[in-house]
């Protein structure tokens, strides 16, 4: 269900919401910020690398996407101000691979894709307390302002008039109302990422010509950042990392294309933003996306360190300078705590160990 932003509402079910009120409590008594010091004091060292998306008050149209308003933002980065602190993506990387030793307390923060609203709502707060920050970018997206392919589909779902779609990749759907038209998507998001990136860039253009709706080219110019503004905000404390050209999924694609991606994407940043892109994002960024050979080419292009998204973990001695995991700041102050403390990755690791047969 759609919150009045326009945005899922992440609330869904009564467990789910009796546990978020347990949460609030846990963090009006302390017990997170109790539980984050004594992370830190039983291990040598963690990093906590934050991955954002969107910052803004609303979305051009309903979409699953993460977004967290400048008001939350700027909490957020208040607070890590005030308990950790806050260094590059490269510095822990470079620290990582030479063996140096880390802060306690660190703390990264990263934006991923490119959207405009990083430099309208992110980048003031950033610039204004200080703060380094990676935008990775998929950078045809920049050069000719083109939509992702997951806005597309969801601006096709919510504005269509066909309410009974049938597609051959993608099967068949009502859209009736509302949550029939956000349950398409989640079903649409689940089945895209399964393809490998040929089969799925053909379900999408099946998709959008059956449903008679694309994202109008002046709206999808104005979501994407410019070059004007990477390089605006290059000179003032933001670094920019690799996020491919056109944010394939990278494990369907041969060697050899994956290289292309990853070596032309480099180059366009470094020559547009003129500073080195030496980080990498990987696109469709879970764990199991990741093979030797991407990081044998990561490493061939003189990254000095690669990041996906789930599952989420904080980063801890040991780990693989092209496997650093990052934790989501969810959807309020209260669980942005849960995940910078460690809590919530570390139940969800317990959780979601394979049990012993």
């Amino acid at each position: 269900m759609p919150n009045q932003s326009g945005r899922p509402h992440p609330t869904l079910g009564l467990g789910y919401r009796l546990s978020l009120r347990l949460a609030g409590v846990a963090g009006a008594l302390g017990f997170i910020d109790a539980y984050a010091l004594l992370r830190r004091r039983l291990f040598k060292w963690s990093v906590c690398i934050l991955s954002y998306h969107r910052v803004g008050r609303d979305t051009e149209f309903p979409t699953y996407v993460p977004l967290t308003t400048p008001e939350d933002f700027e909490q957020q980065v208040l607070y890590l101000l005030r308990r950790y602190q806050v260094i590059s993506l490269a510095q822990v990387g470079q620290a990582i691979r030479e063996g140096q030793g880390i802060p306690r307390n660190a703390a990264v923060i990263t934006f991923d894709d490119g959207y405009r609203d990083n430099y309208l709502y992110a980048y003031p707060i950033l610039k204004k307390h200080g703060v380094p920050a990676t935008i990775f970018l998929a950078t045809a997206h920049i050069d000719d302002g083109a939509p992702f392919w997951w806005d597309r589909v969801s601006y096709a779902v919510h504005t269509t008039a066909v309410e009974e779609p049938e597609t051959e990749r993608l099967g068949t759907y009502h859209l009736r109302n509302t949550n029939d038209r956000w349950q398409a998507i989640r079903t649409m998001d689940v089945r895209l990422k399964q393809m490998l990136d040929h089969e799925k860039n053909l379900a999408i253009e099946e998709l959008v010509k059956r449903l008679g709706a694309d994202v109008p080219a002046p709206m999808a110019r104005n979501m994407i950042l410019t070059w004007d503004e990477v390089r605006e905000m290059a000179r003032n404390g933001i670094t920019f990392g690799s996020h491919t050209v056109h944010h394939p999924t990278l494990i369907g694609l041969p060697l050899e294309q994956s290289r292309q991606e990853i070596a032309d994407s480099k180059k366009r940043i470094e020559e547009k933003a003129d500073q080195p892109a030496n980080t990498f994002a990987y696109p469709d960024g879970r764990e199991g996306n990741i093979s030797d050979g991407i990081k044998t080419i990561l490493s061939e292009n003189g990254f000095v360190c690669a990041v996906y998204a789930l599952p989420n973990r904080l980063v801890s001695p040991g780990a693989d300078p092209y496997g650093l995991a990052r934790v989501s700041p969810k959807w309020d102050f209260t669980t942005f705590l849960l995940s910078v403390s460690g809590l919530y990755p570390d139940l969800a690791s317990v959780i979601n160990r394979p049990r012993k047969a």
